[in-house]
């Protein structure tokens, strides 16, 4: 019978395999549940799953760390997934600390570093082209804790890239994380709303910036530019942000590669009154409409890091066609040489200006 994960309990077992978005077998069949597969079925953004009725034995096959019946394929290994579910308890712990925020605690810096670091270093080692993959995990009710997290791994990236030395991208990843801890003190109900805020809350939400200062202003043991950066992750270069409208060399190094990490995840992300977006059609509307706001240089290394797609990755188009990235040109990175998977027919999405990456499967 069918069964929505969120319904799952431990001893549960899968009639079926499990297939993920590109119809490869994701966990075996005849798997018994445990809290671990129930993270990875969340993780793939599995919603339901077909278990044995009337079934509910634990010694027929544990999905664990260490035996694990996560499928080894190219699409995803068993270290690809003990990375998601590093993300995913980051993610997890990130929200209980922002809850306690809420509740009047002050922000424990120690605590702070022993969640974000050990992902930081992570991502720095070996899962820098993981970060595009993040908002493939994300959800309506935590997308604050996913945004938070994804912000500071991808400032985190952006700044190693741009020649930052391990310090100072450890204080980079730190300002990526907090720069929406002062959405703690704002009105809860206001991040769930799926139509338009009124004057006033959308007036109290630009206040944020100068809350998550005001939790941080008397730590001692981080970087003023973290506590300047949060302040600032939402200005502009051309002065056109907030909440004091300054512009160019004003602004802080911090809050520029923040600034950018904060507005790409925000468009790739699930939100209460629109679907994801790929990474590729977000980045074109940041050079198009967003031209003149950030650090060009920046800029430009994100659209470097996707490069970083290599040939075969699997896509899926704006009109439903599923493809794959045959070859990406530096100078049109958002715009790759794909191959139709049905016709085998070859494409190049800069001359087809309708036609654009819906997602990344």
């Amino acid at each position: 019978m069918k069964v929505q994960v969120n319904r799952l309990v431990e001893g549960n077992v899968l009639l079926n395999d499990v297939v993920s978005a590109s119809n490869k077998p994701l966990i075996l069949k005849n798997t018994t549940i445990t809290d671990y597969t129930i993270e990875v079925l969340n993780a793939f953004l599995i919603k339901e799953v077909d278990i044995l009725e009337g079934v509910n034995s634990i010694g027929i096959e544990k999905l664990t760390n260490e035996n694990s019946s996560v499928n080894l394929t190219e699409e995803k290994s068993v270290d690809q997934v003990e990375f998601v579910n590093l993300y995913m308890e980051t993610v997890k712990n990130y929200k209980n600390l922002y809850i306690s925020w809420q509740s009047g605690a002050s922000i424990d810096i120690s605590r702070v570093r022993k969640i974000i670091l050990p992902l930081v270093d992570r991502v720095l080692l070996e899962k820098r082209d993981e970060v595009f993959k993040l908002y493939h995990y994300a959800n309506i009710e935590d997308y604050l804790f996913h945004h938070s997290v994804s912000v500071s791994l991808l400032s985190t990236v952006l700044a190693k890239n741009l020649g930052y030395k391990q310090g100072d991208i450890r204080q980079i990843a730190l300002t990526g994380l907090l720069c929406d801890s002062g959405m703690a003190k704002i009105d809860v109900n206001y991040l769930s709303k799926s139509v338009t805020l009124t004057e006033k809350e959308y007036k109290d939400v630009r206040q944020h910036p100068i809350q998550s200062y005001q939790l941080l202003k008397n730590i001692m043991s981080i970087k003023e530019g973290v506590k300047i950066g949060v302040l600032q992750h939402h200005e502009r270069i051309d002065g056109s942000g907030y909440p004091l409208g300054i512009k160019g060399e004003q602004l802080h190094p911090f809050s520029k590669i923040v600034a950018l990490a904060d507005t790409y995840q925000a468009m790739v992300s699930i939100r209460p009154y629109r679907s994801k977006q790929s990474p590729f059609k977000v980045l074109e509307q940041i050079m198009q409409d967003d031209f003149g706001k950030f650090d060009i240089r920046i800029v430009n290394e994100l659209k470097r890091l996707l490069l970083t797609f290599s040939s075969g990755t699997k896509i899926l188009l704006s009109d439903g066609s599923k493809a794959e990235i045959v070859f990406v040109d530096e100078q049109h990175p958002t715009r790759p040489l794909v191959k139709i998977i049905d016709s085998n027919n070859i494409i190049a999405l800069k001359d087809n200006s309708d036609l654009f990456i819906e997602e990344l499967i």
